[in-house]
This record gives C-alpha cells, sequence and structure tokens, in this order.
C-alpha cells in the first residue's frame, strides 16, 4: 500500500473512531447540560407524574449519575384542587430491573393530615387505573416521617418497602415498615388488594402488626370507633378487610391493650365503668357494617363501677348480681377488684362466663370482699339485652336514644326472637363504621 493512502487510512480511522465520538460525546454533554434541556426534562417528568398520580408534581432539578438511573429533586407533590401540600420528598431515584420499576426515596415527608386523601389518590390511579394490570414497581425509603398537624410532632417510620405487583386477582400494593417508637422484631405488613375477580370490583385489605402491638390511634380516622377506646390503647393482631357495596366485611383476631373503659362506658352512657382493660379477640366477623359474630375475653384488674350498670347487668343481661349489689341505695358507686369475662356474640344472643377464678367459678366481677356479678351458663340473651344494660336505666322497655340507635347499627341481628319496638332516633354516624373508599 502506497505511503499517502495508509496516511489517509490512518487519519480516517482516527476522525472516525476517535474525534468523532469525542466530539458527539462532548456535544450531548453540552446539551444535556444545557439550561433548556433540562428545563424540558423537568416540565417532562412534572406532566408524567401527575398524569399517573393524580397530584400536582413539581421538582427542583433531574439530573442522570448513572446510566440508565434518573434522580429527581426536590420533589413535592400537591392536591390538584387546593393546592395543599400532599408530601415532600428530597430526591427519587428512579430505574428499572427488567420488568420492575425501582424507585428510591430519600427522606420523604408526609403531611399527616393528607395521609387518607393521598392514598384514596393512589388507590384511583394505582389499583384501579387501566395501565395497572401489568404494572410492576418497587418503593424503597430508609426512614419516612408522617408530620402531624400540631406542632413539630411527627411519626417516623423506618425499612419501608412498597411493591405493586399483578396477582390473579387483580393489582397487589404490599407495604412492609417499622416505626421508630416501637422495638419491632419484624415489620409490620399492610396488604392492598384490588379484586375484579368479583362484580363489583372491590378493595381488600390486610393488616398483619406481627409481634408488635401498634397505638390504635394511627387507624382512629379509618377505623373511628378505635378513638373511644383510648389515647394509650394499642392493637396487636390482624385485620382483613373489604369494601363492598353493602357495606364492610371482614374479620378481626387479636388484642387490644390499654383500653380505657372510662371512655368506652362512662362517656358514651349513663352509666360508669372505669379502669384500664385488656380485650382479646379470637375473631370478630363483621359484614354490610355490622358485627355477625365474635368472641373473645376481657380482663380489667381494677375500677370504678356504677350501681345503675350493675343493677342493669343482672335485670337484663342474664348475670346474678351479689345480694350485697341489690341490697344498696340506686346511684352508688362500686370500686371493684377484678372484671374479667369470657364472650360470644352471635345471632342467636350473648354469652357471658365468668373467669374470675380467685373469687369463685363462674364470677364476672368481683371487689375485695367477693363476687359483685356472676354469671348463668344456661342463659343466652338476645342482643337487645346489651342495647338495654347499656343504653338504658330502666329495664322496662330500649330507650329511643341516640346510643342505642348506635348499637342496634352495628350489633347482630336476633334470628330467633324479634326485637322489642324502638322508636328511631334522627339517623347519626355509627361509631364502628369504616371510612368508605372507592369501588
Amino acid at each position: 500500500m502506497h505511503d499517502r493512502t495508509r496516511r489517509l487510512l490512518c487519519r480516517t480511522v482516527f476522525l472516525t473512531f476517535c474525534v468523532a465520538p469525542t466530539l458527539f460525546a462532548t456535544g450531548w454533554i453540552c446539551v444535556v447540560r444545557s439550561p433548556v434541556y433540562v428545563a424540558y426534562q423537568k416540565t417532562s417528568w412534572e406532566r408524567t407524574l401527575s398524569d399517573q398520580l393524580g397530584l400536582i408534581v413539581s421538582i427542583d432539578n433531574v439530573d442522570h449519575p448513572v446510566r440508565g438511573v434518573t434522580a429527581l429533586e426536590g420533589v413535592e407533590l400537591a392536591d390538584p384542587e387546593t393546592r395543599e401540600l400532599v408530601a415532600r420528598v428530597r430526591q427519587i431515584e428512579i430505574g428499572q430491573n427488567k420488568d420492575e420499576w425501582v424507585l428510591l426515596a430519600s427522606q420523604p415527608v408526609i403531611q399527616g393530615d393528607r395521609v387518607w386523601h393521598f392514598w384514596e389518590v393512589l388507590h384511583d390511579r394505582l389499583l384501579r387505573g387501566h395501565r395497572s394490570s401489568d404494572l410492576r414497581a418497587q418503593l424503597v425509603a430508609g426512614e419516612v416521617t408522617i408530620r402531624r398537624a400540631e406542632g413539630d410532632a411527627a411519626s417516623t417510620l423506618t425499612g419501608v418497602r412498597c411493591r405493586l405487583a399483578p396477582t390473579a386477582e387483580g393489582p397487589q400494593a404490599t407495604l412492609e415498615f417499622r416505626d421508630v417508637a416501637f422495638e419491632m422484631a419484624e415489620p409490620a405488613q399492610l396488604r392492598v388488594t384490588r379484586n375484579r375477580q368479583v362484580s363489583p370490583p372491590a378493595t381488600r385489605w390486610e393488616l398483619h402488626t406481627g409481634t408488635t402491638a401498634f397505638p390504635c390511634s394511627m387507624l382512629a380516622e379509618q377505623i373511628e370507633v378505635l378513638a373511644s377506646l383510648g389515647d394509650e390503647a394499642t392493637f396487636q393482631g390482624t385485620v382483613q378487610a373489604m369494601s363492598t357495596a353493602n357495606g364492610w366485611e371482614g374479620e378481626i383476631t387479636g388484642r387490644f391493650s390499654q383500653v380505657d373503659l372510662d371512655r368506652v362506658v362512662t362517656n358514651r352512657f349513663d352509666h360508669k365503668l372505669s379502669g384500664t382493660a385488656e380485650i382479646v379477640l379470637q375473631r370478630a366477623a363483621f359484614a354490610g357494617g355490622r358485627l355477625v359474630d365474635a368472641a373473645g375475653d376481657m380482663a380489667c384488674e381494677g375500677g370504678v363501677v356504677s350501681w345503675s350498670l350493675l343493677d342493669q347487668a343482672h335485670e337484663s343481661l342474664g348475670l346474678v348480681a351479689d345480694a350485697r349489689v341489690r341490697s344498696v341505695e340506686a346511684n352508688s358507686l362500686w370500686r371493684f377488684h377484678q372484671l374479667k369475662f369470657g364472650f360470644s356474640l352471635s345471632r342467636e344472643g350473648i354469652n357471658i362466663m365468668g373467669h374470675c377464678d380467685s373469687a369463685g367459678q363462674g364470677v364476672v366481677m368481683a371487689d375485695e370482699n367477693g363476687p359483685l356479678l356472676t354469671d348463668n351458663p344456661q342463659e343466652i340473651v338476645q342482643v337487645v339485652a346489651l342495647v338495654r344494660t347499656l343504653a338504658s336505666k330502666s329495664v322496662e322497655q330500649v330507650p329511643a336514644a341516640p346510643e342505642a340507635y348506635q348499637l342496634f347499627h352495628v350489633l347482630p341481628i336476633p334470628s330467633t326472637r324479634s326485637e322489642p319496638e324502638v322508636a328511631t332516633p334522627r339517623p347519626i354516624h355509627s361509631p364502628l363504621r369504616l371510612r368508605p373508599v372507592p369501588h
């Protein structure tokens, strides 16, 4: 080959494989780093995420730290109507592992009073949306802060991992987390499944707290009856619930601890019952917004009870009051030493079994001098007896009061005996009704 030809060939190869790629790379870097391109990417990501999430998404900056990974900095999510801030994330790294999107969130902060609204939006877009059938995604955050409305108070969740994946029933979201306020040996798990195999489609919730007791106040906004258990009440166990066209149905099993009986009884009815109780539910099934059946145990180691409640338990609930109780005058208060019993509740009625063994067999409540209330093993009373016991000081009739209406609204409907007629007061919100979610 001629020398001139060799030099020409070498120059061509050098320009093609060295200079040209270098110029292209330099030019590309200049383009992607230019304010115009960065603004275009920022606007594109904001538009895409806003469309996917149904929230107003704003981003401070977009970067590409490594190939195939996009870093969104200063991400804020706001309500599309009120423009109120819902959540803020310092940085989100987005990448793809095979067919699954992976998001790494750094220091996300969620406004506590917007948590439920945040979930409703995600539920509609990610579980009910037409693009959710085959979507696979995983969100990982080392720490999530839920900022409460009052002052600087906040709850912090660690080890947060949320996975969205299709199942045979429909799209399913699984959330695992730990709360720094508790020493959790294992993470709690919340699984939400959109069942598209039923008509109409419905959303099923499953909460497993693991070995840790969670404060009931965490779910008080969604399950309103939990607010009446007291500020210190906790729950450890499993909750399964599905929102249907006829209301909520599902089952609860687990242990409620630190239940404030003043909040449960005294603040809601014309009786006095104070103390801190533990309630163990072997099962509590509900459907159509009311209990179907329940069984469990209740224990309270000391408190105060009014004579009116003891008298109603004797007259209406099938329990046997001690002669000391029946001989005193009305409006008296008793300091009891122990309240402990097992119970079963169904359409067939209510059965109560005393477990204060130190005071004798079948004792439901006792003070330091002996039994106050004893069970009647053969006695199964109708549900209306519980309503009469709690909501009335008279055994003659069931009162036409809001308290009676609330109890009738959530307790099982008797199957064999008719309930006594009761005047219906103005409808009010049931304390046991779950907050509805879209169907």
